[in-house]
């Protein structure tokens, strides 16, 4: 039985989805299901899901309100217990991977995650790593990246998916809201699940401010009191050296 869907998410971006494509149809296993959501492309791309849906389960060609609202639609398309998101442009990071990380997943976990490759046009230029155990004071400062996480499927039934409100941290807001709100077994992979395309949206250094805002409201809304400890050491620090 299948407990994993890969879910893309595309528009107009017809060659990163020829790579994504690539590394999911080159998997040495196929237990899992494919759902590509594409926002309605114009590209080309839509011709390129047509000539390959005999290797996707699902998929869908509309209009939607952005990245989260496709994503939203491909979590709710899966009927498995766990869900990857892997956008165009993305990639899983050699054709084992799905199979040595299904193998590792233990049966209680409800997010597993690895460390993650960064490419950029000029191809893989580094791997960013990952704490083995994730604590309020690292997350407050770093985030866990979508495209090397596994989570549960029943978790975003529970909290509503994700919150389209956040127009660039909405991934960020979904892991902090069950980090700090509930107790969920986090599971640290040793296989390296996913090249992350560092050219997209949330990478873009023009949107770093807002990323910055976006990201100090999830942290006041899910860790008040351990947000306004270190906003207070900060602003204490500050002054000491007398800026």
């Amino acid at each position: 039985m299948k407990c994993l869907s890969i879910i893309t998410i595309c528009f107009n971006d017809r060659t990163g989805l020829e790579r994504t494509f690539a590394s999911v149809f080159a998997q040495t296993t196929r237990a899992f299901d494919y759902i590509v959501v594409d926002g309605g492309s114009t590209d080309g791309s839509l011709e390129l899901i047509k000539k390959n849906e005999e290797r996707i389960d699902r998929w869908t060609c509309e209009t939607d309100e952005g990245i989260y609202d496709a994503q939203n639609k491909g979590w709710r398309a899966a009927s498995t217990e766990y869900v990857l998101f892997l956008n165009a442009g993305d990639s899983l990071a050699g054709p084992e991977v799905l199979e040595r990380a299904l193998a590792e997943l233990e049966p209680r976990t409800d997010i597993a995650y690895s460390d993650l490759q960064l490419s950029d046009t000029r191809g893989i230029y580094r791997t960013k790593q990952y704490p083995s155990q994730i604590g309020s004071a690292w997350l407050m400062k770093e985030s866990v990246a979508h495209p090397t996480q596994i989570i549960r499927r029943k978790l975003f039934e529970e909290y509503g998916g994700l919150d389209q409100s956040y127009s660039i941290a909405a991934d960020y807001a979904f892991f902090a809201q069950v980090f700090w709100t509930s107790d969920p077994v986090l599971q640290k992979l040793t296989t390296v699940i996913s090249t992350f395309d560092t050219t997209g949206v949330s990478s873009d250094a023009k949107r770093t401010e807002q990323l910055r805002l976006e990201r100090n409201d999830i942290q006041h809304r899910y860790a008040p009191r351990f947000w306004y400890v270190l906003y207070h050491a900060y602003a204490t620090f500050n002054r000491m050296i007398g800026r």
